[in-house]
């Protein structure tokens, strides 16, 4: 004789809630029968004043324990995220809370396109309780969020239209055509900790360290996720929904991002902010030079490479079958290994961490090291004011080509056939990655930080200005004259380069050096780092310690 599952109940009471509140409201339900259930339980039409409107949505609705988090709910995204990324009618997540008798609710479609690879769970704040007082709110985010998506669908499809009927020129030119999407602020959130580090975005959260303390927030709200004290204030590498973290004691944990809750822990005395996540395996240093291969899931060890007490000087680096290392020259128990001085690079099997190769150098190596298609570059730093650029082949080690630079020089941007490095003092060099040949494009000033290419421009920071180069021939593109002094690395979003300065925050047109957009948020690279960037989001911590989100409108 078949049984009723004992869940059955919750189960349906978050569908049941649901469906009564909107009837209660006057609002279209229809369930989405279990057989034909994929991923949705309803499709709602909304009305205004008894009468569709025309707006819609499906619902996925959960109920019961397993949903529920120290600081709101969450929902599991299964096999749906592909589904719910690229629904064209919002897909509305709902949990029904069985005990308050409370409803919450986020957008899945919209919380899902802000990501890249699929989360496990999706964060609802506590916030975001669907009820008679935030039913106006709720309908009006439904109906804002379909005409957004509609314009840029009828948008694209009026290019295509036109296109159609247009010359072959005329196909090219709108191929080309360029569009600023202006940021508009989405949220701000105060840590109360003045000069708080930059933010860490990934899987649609926003990690931000101050004082000995992480903070997560929801990366399209804002909503604080959890909070928890830290051994250390310093950034940790962040995947397969979880942030690894080097607890008191000698104890490496793995949190998980959602709750803030420990998913395992390995007594290992390792450096995080010098360890790398990479296809879910962390590869995290010790003090001894030991590289550790960690499974992210269970926290096993995979192997350890044999300790050659040289301390790493830089972050590791990883690529499909190797894990390199940049090591110090004197052993970690001796004086000089509080501020070790790199001198020599490491390869290691990325199956059992056995050494592959090992290149010394002839001097200092800068750690700003970059590691592009099958080569490494690396920047050797004589004691005069000059530089060593090196390329090495990543599966021998071998020595490609050597450039001698007469400036003291940043670390390599890609692009291209090219490299790019700023040189203080000494200007701009473009550097051939075939042979190490380089050219050298004079700036008007001192260059503060490395440059940033796009769109066949090179630009860079001097301090008062910005200056953009031709990627081609190195010839001035434009001269931007900054509000304040600017001391960070300018970024890209969209068509837009980005610069902090003194006063706020200023975009240019990445062609032309035009004003597109600015604000007043301030902060000190040098103790704060680099804002994080997404796809289209911007997430600055300014100096007082509040974080702001920019979003592209």
């Amino acid at each position: 004789m078949a049984t009723v599952s004992p869940n059955r109940r919750t189960e349906r009471a978050g569908v049941n809630a649901l469906r009564s509140f909107l009837d209660e409201h006057d609002h279209l339900v229809q369930e989405i029968a279990s057989g034909t259930d994929h991923g949705e339980d309803c499709f709602v039409m909304l009305t205004r004043q008894r009468k569709r409107t025309g707006y819609s949505f499906t619902a996925q609705v959960k109920a019961g324990k397993k949903y529920r988090r120290a600081r709101g709910y969450a929902i599991d995204v299964g096999d749906h995220f592909t589904d719910w990324q690229a629904s064209k009618v919002p897909v509305i997540g709902v949990v029904y809370d069985v005990d308050e008798r409370r409803m919450f609710w986020i957008n899945l479609t919209l919380r899902l396109s802000a990501v890249t690879t699929a989360p496990r769970w999706v964060h609802i704040p506590r916030e975001n309780e669907l009820c008679a007082a935030s039913l106006d709110a709720f309908v009006a985010h439904i109906e804002e969020f379909t005409d957004a998506r509609e314009k840029f669908s009828a948008s694209a499809a009026g290019d295509q239209a036109a296109q159609g009927t247009s010359s072959t020129r005329g196909r090219a030119d709108r191929g080309r055509r360029r569009v600023f999407r202006v940021p508009v602020r989405q949220w701000t959130k105060a840590t109360t900790a003045p000069g708080a580090r930059q933010p860490q975005v990934a899987e649609g959260y926003a990690v931000v360290r101050h004082s000995h303390m992480i903070r997560v927030l929801d990366a399209m709200s804002g909503a604080e996720a959890w909070s928890a004290g830290s051994a250390f204030n310093r950034l940790s590498p962040m995947g397969d929904e979880a942030l690894y973290v080097s607890a008191g004691a000698g104890r490496l944990r793995a949190v998980a991002l959602h709750s803030g809750r420990v998913r395992w822990e390995q007594p290992l005395r390792v450096r995080d902010d010098l360890a790398v996540y990479a296809s879910k395996v962390l590869y995290a240093p010790d003090e001894e030079g030991r590289v550790f291969a960690l499974d992210t899931r269970g926290g096993n060890v995979r192997w350890a490479s044999p300790a050659d007490r040289q301390q790493l000087a830089a972050p590791l680096l990883v690529n499909d079958d190797s894990v390199f290392a940049l090591r110090a020259a004197s052993p970690a128990s001796s004086p000089a290994a509080s501020s070790p001085s790199a001198r020599e690079v490491v390869a290691l099997s990325m199956a059992d961490g056995a050494q592959k190769w090992r290149h010394r150098a002839d001097c200092a190596l800068s750690p700003a090291w970059t590691l592009a298609d099958d080569v490494l570059y690396v920047v050797e730093r004589p004691d005069d004011d000059s530089s060593v650029l090196v390329a090495l082949d990543l599966a021998t080690g071998r020595r490609l080509w050597r450039c001698s630079l007469p400036a003291r020089v940043s670390g390599a941007v890609v692009s291209g056939e090219f490299l790019y490095v700023s040189g203080g003092c000494g200007g701009l060099y473009r550097v051939s990655r075939s042979d190490g040949a380089w050219h050298r494009s004079d700036a008007a000033a001192s260059l503060i930080a490395s440059p940033v290419v796009a769109d066949g421009t090179v630009v860079v920071n001097t301090g008062r200005t910005l200056a953009a180069f031709d990627a081609a021939d190195g010839s001035t593109r434009w001269v931007r004259r900054l509000p304040g002094l600017a001391q960070g690395q300018p970024f890209v979003l969209g068509i837009a380069v980005y610069i902090g300065h003194r006063t706020g925050i200023l975009a240019c047109d990445v062609r032309t050096g035009r004003r597109l957009w600015s604000d007043d948020a301030t902060w000190d690279p040098e103790s704060q780092g680099n804002p994080a960037t997404t796809a289209d989001a911007l997430y600055v911590t300014d100096r007082r310690g509040v974080v702001h989100a920019f979003r592209a409108s």
